[in-house]
């Protein structure tokens, strides 16, 4: 057996007793886990090399990931399940196949049948350095982009996470409204949790009562992973929340009034975590405590420039980040903007975030940002009943005037994913039929 080959039951040896997953109707335990998934690898089809996994069980996605691993296939994991996203996938990956838990929705169907005669066969040797799954970007710049991740990267990527927060020996119940094929939802709702006695909670809650629910059927201690888009909704009446160990956040730095008014809510505290599709999380903050990062232990940073220069721990290679950040003497960081979101216009520079802000904080803007536009100006777009006029003398008060839109289109909604993000073809189309 050579260094990169193991058997995941042996890594797991310690914690396979432990339920890994409650349901429903049932606790499952690692050892469970493991033996649905080589279960399951059995039956997957033959001679491919993909899988595009299309799961919303949260379970049955953990099943049919590992067992694309077990089979040496790799897990492709969709930005969204648009037909089109689907379909440029599956051409551009012609050695593919499409799993789901959703009949006639894929080529490969797994109903509870397929579990229920439990495999005979020993566990196989899998390969920790060669691609486990690819991912891809929101796609919110341009076209998403394929990135692939190895288990050896996402072991140790949740270990040291897991030590950022002193989780790995806790039994907590982890609660998540993060899809599994984000990477977000992929490293916390799986990877936390298989490589330390935490336990996943198997809903996916999607409104403040159902998520208000869930956490009150569980009875040991629990935490609520999220985004900022949506704990803001968790907010919005006086309904008392049951006691949680904490609020963990991703996919956009949150807004410290929002972090305020989380831990008053919720009365426990509010940590985000700093990551991309590219680099997996590895840093952490409370904003109410500190606007800086702190990286994972093993995570080495410096700069080039302004730009960020992220390497060790799970990162086999280094990584430059295409974002603007300060860097203090301790390590820690402070991010400033994207280099993608900063604007020149007539010699001065603003960053679109810092516009986005100033627009979001006029009284009765419900949603709305900046865009670049052809002609080297910038146009917005407004979910509001304020007429364009106001909106454009509030912002008058708030920024330079050579950052005024030049055009504002008033919508019914932005086109958000369920991440909260806004994909920029998206936006493009919103914009040519307003």
């Amino acid at each position: 057996m050579s260094k990169n080959q193991i058997l995941l039951s042996h890594i797991l040896k310690d914690t396979l007793h432990l339920n890994f997953c409650i349901t429903a109707t049932k606790n499952i335990t690692r050892a469970e886990l493991l033996l649905d998934a080589l279960t399951l690898s059995e039956q997957l089809p033959p001679n491919k090399q993909y899988a595009i996994n299309l799961c919303q069980d949260r379970y049955l996605f953990i099943v049919a990931y590992l067992a694309v691993f077990i089979r040496q296939q790799i897990s492709l994991l969709p930005q969204n399940t648009a037909e089109k996203t689907l379909t440029n996938l599956q051409e551009q990956y012609t050695d593919s196949y499409t799993i789901s838990d959703k009949n006639n929705a894929a080529d490969f169907y797994i109903h509870p049948e397929l579990l229920s005669k439990k495999s005979k066969q020993p566990f196989p040797l899998v390969d920790i350095d060669s691609s486990v799954s690819i991912s891809f970007t929101s796609g919110s710049t341009g076209e998403p982009k394929a990135i692939s991740k190895t288990w050896r990267e996402f072991q140790i990527s949740a270990q040291l996470a897991l030590a950022q927060f002193n989780l790995q020996n806790e039994r907590c119940t982890l609660v998540s409204t993060a899809p599994m094929q984000h990477m977000f939802g992929l490293e916390t709702s799986f990877f936390w949790v298989l490589f330390s006695k935490l336990c996943l909670h198997n809903s996916r809650p999607f409104y403040p009562e159902d998520i208000r629910t869930t956490l009150n059927s569980i009875q040991n201690d629990k935490i609520l992973i999220s985004t900022p888009r949506h704990l803001n909704t968790c907010c919005q009446n006086n309904t008392p929340w049951p006691p949680i160990k904490f609020i963990l956040s991703s996919t956009a730095p949150m807004k410290k009034e929002l972090a305020l008014k989380l831990e008053t809510t919720f009365k426990s505290p509010v940590f985000e975590i700093f990551g991309s599709t590219e680099t997996l999380s590895f840093a952490s903050r409370q904003i109410t405590q500190s606007e800086q990062w702190t990286p994972y232990q093993e995570i080495k940073l410096s700069l080039n420039q302004e730009q960020l220069i992220i390497q060790g721990g799970h990162l086999p290679n280094p990584l430059t980040l295409d974002d603007i950040f300060s860097l203090n003497q301790t390590g820690q960081f402070t991010l400033l903007g994207r280099s993608s979101e900063i604007i020149k216009i007539a010699g001065k520079r603003a960053s679109l975030s810092e516009l986005n802000t100033h627009l979001n904080q006029i009284e009765g803007i419900e949603d709305g940002l900046f865009f670049p536009c052809d002609n080297e100006r910038l146009s917005a777009v407004i979910v509001s009943k304020n007429s364009k006029k106001s909106v454009l003398q509030a912002l008058k008060k708030r920024i330079d005037v050579v950052f005024l839109p030049r055009r504002l289109y008033a919508v019914e909604a932005l086109p958000r994913n369920s991440m909260g993000k806004i994909i920029k073809t998206d936006l493009e189309q919103l914009i040519k039929t307003t």
